[in-house]
């Protein structure tokens, strides 16, 4: 296709006006006579046995074929190309650098054909080049979901049809600068239009050497041991401001920079640097906090201990000021050793400290240690360890009753690491209570000998109550392009009804195109073959099918 494209733009180049009109179609003031006539006087066209061009009719692959091998007959027979007729090629690769850019015709191609002796390739160069920068870099994704619904049971309710819309533009500025934005259109097809501004969002990212900024929904690392910053424990992500820079002068390193924000809940500030001889990692955090009411602020670091530095010491202390002052504080010991692996924590909290982002719990004191040890060779096709774990903790304030005391043991078996089969059993004893909870789950069992067939559950038994919970999935992929889904659940501890069910047809119809369809029994709190959560939340029984596109 590169070549077709360079050979129209050659012919059209170097044609020569003719005197006679071959065609009979084509009138004397048609726009595109002077080029049908120059194209047929070189031999690159000859028009139908009746004497006619058929410009309104559709070329054949055949007919463009032998137009194509006439058209290089003519230019390979050239010997020069005039600094005049380059010009007029500049002209057409202004006119038609989009569609030279998106099949790939280069400078070096039309060099190639014209030679390299002319002042106006050079220009024709710089000019093309900012036309690609111009067309390449924007990008247009989208995802489109039409969904059916209609309630059965216990009551028939009437069917909803909704769709919803996630359209993305995304622009390359300059080498370093990427921008776009993301709008969410619903119910289109209904015409109720609802834009959905909320979830619409502008977002730039600067990648430059000495400052790295992000505008979009972020998920920063956590902040030492958690004290003033811990990510999952506000949310997976948020929309905010995230930027990072090393500040470095020509007498000191002042580290590594961080601040990011979700605006109107809380602002953090980060300095990571390394301290003394031995350079230890030393990070300095502040926070202003609105949505918790005060400031914020920790000091943390680690290092390594040990003949063979296989012991990590590590330790954060905060405090918060809102209506008082308080203060927390976390040690941790962690390593890895030839028979087992030893973690640590010894953490204090007053009943003050309470950061918006904060990974413990206030007014508590304790003592969280855990053992693992291999139960199986590293050879062995099948890994299995041992976890054992102790949690000891009591108000921080009169450091007299105990809040938490908790003994564990688990198995974690590792079977086979590249499908994701793996099984886990744990159960945990409280001193304070008597009770022992259990839990299970064995994920990615393939049935027979194949893969069509795979089996993943989870469990949950309080002994003490007799509560029970449990899921159980079965997909079936029959065809490359088929899936069924097959999931049960109980929940005796849901309030609503003690079994659910679900059913789901998946087909692949084309290249991003999928549809479905399905029935579910009353609520899960979560879609299919999903357990981020575990529990049922209703009794309606729900028919649904839908189509989704993405682009």
């Amino acid at each position: 296709m590169k070549k077709l494209v360079l050979v129209l733009v050659l012919v059209l180049a170097f044609a020569l006006p003719v005197l006679a009109n071959p065609f009979v179609d084509v009138p004397l003031n048609h726009w595109a006579y002077d080029s049908v006539q120059s194209l047929a006087a070189k031999g690159v066209i000859v028009g139908y046995p009746d004497g006619t061009f058929g410009g309104s009719r559709t070329m054949t692959r055949y007919e463009f074929a032998e137009a194509v091998a006439k058209a290089l007959a003519y230019v390979e027979g050239m010997d020069f190309a005039s600094a005049e007729d380059v010009a007029i090629l500049e002209k057409l690769a202004i006119e038609f650098a989009d569609e030279l850019a998106s099949l790939g015709v280069t400078v070096a191609d039309l060099e190639a054909s014209v030679g390299a002796n002319s002042e106006a390739i050079a220009a024709m160069e710089g000019t093309v080049a900012k036309l690609d920068h111009f067309f390449e870099p924007v990008t247009i994704t989208g995802d489109i979901n039409v969904e059916y619904k209609k309630v059965i049971l216990p009551t028939v309710s009437a069917a909803t049809l909704t769709d919803q819309t996630e359209i993305g533009i995304e622009a390359e500025v300059n080498d370093t600068t990427t921008v776009g934005i993301e709008m969410e259109f619903e119910n289109v097809l209904n015409e109720n239009v609802n834009l959905d501004l909320d979830s619409w969002r502008f977002w730039l990212e600067h990648d430059g050497p000495d400052l790295h900024l992000l505008i979009d929904e972020i998920e920063p690392d956590d902040i030492g041991k958690g004290l003033i910053y811990a990510f999952d424990t506000y949310q997976e992500e948020f929309w905010g401001v995230w930027a990072q820079w090393m500040w470095d002068t020509e007498d000191s390193d002042l580290g590594t920079w961080t601040v990011f924000m979700d605006v109107e809940d809380f602002y953090i500030l980060n300095i990571g640097f390394e301290a003394g001889d031995d350079d230890i990692p030393v990070g300095v955090t502040v926070s202003y906090d609105p949505l918790a009411g005060g400031f914020a602020g920790s000091v943390d670091l680690s290092f390594d201990i040990g003949d063979e530095d296989d012991t990590t010491v590590s330790a954060e202390a905060g405090m918060f000021y809102g209506a008082t002052m308080a203060f927390a504080g976390v040690v941790s010991l962690s390593g890895a050793y030839d028979d087992f692996n030893l973690d640590a924590d010894v953490y204090y909290v007053q009943a003050g400290f309470v950061p918006t982002n904060t990974d413990w719990d206030p007014d508590v004191a304790g003592v969280d240690l855990t053992v693992g040890f291999p139960l199986t060779d590293e050879e062995d096709d099948t890994q299995v360890d041992i976890e054992v774990g102790w949690n000891y903790e009591m108000d921080a304030t009169t450091f007299a009753i105990p809040v938490t005391h908790d003994i564990s043991a688990g198995l974690t078996f590792t079977i086979d690491a590249e499908t994701g089969e793996e099984a886990m059993i744990e159960a945990t004893y409280s001193v304070l209570t008597g009770g022992i909870d259990l839990e299970a789950e064995y994920l990615n069992l393939p049935l027979g000998d194949d893969s069509e067939f795979v089996l993943s559950a989870h469990a949950e038994y309080a002994m003490l109550t007799g509560d029970y919970m449990g899921v159980a999935t079965l997909v079936y992929a029959f065809e490359e392009d088929m899936t069924l889904l097959l999931e049960g659940r109980v929940d005796t501890f849901s309030a609503f009804a003690p079994y659910s069910a679900e059913v789901k047809l998946e087909y692949a119809v084309a290249d991003n195109t999928d549809i479905y369809v399905g029935f579910e029994y009353n609520d899960w709190d979560d879609d299919i073959n999903d357990w981020d959560e575990y529990a049922i939340v209703g009794t309606d029984s729900t028919l649904t099918a839908g189509i989704d596109v993405t682009f």
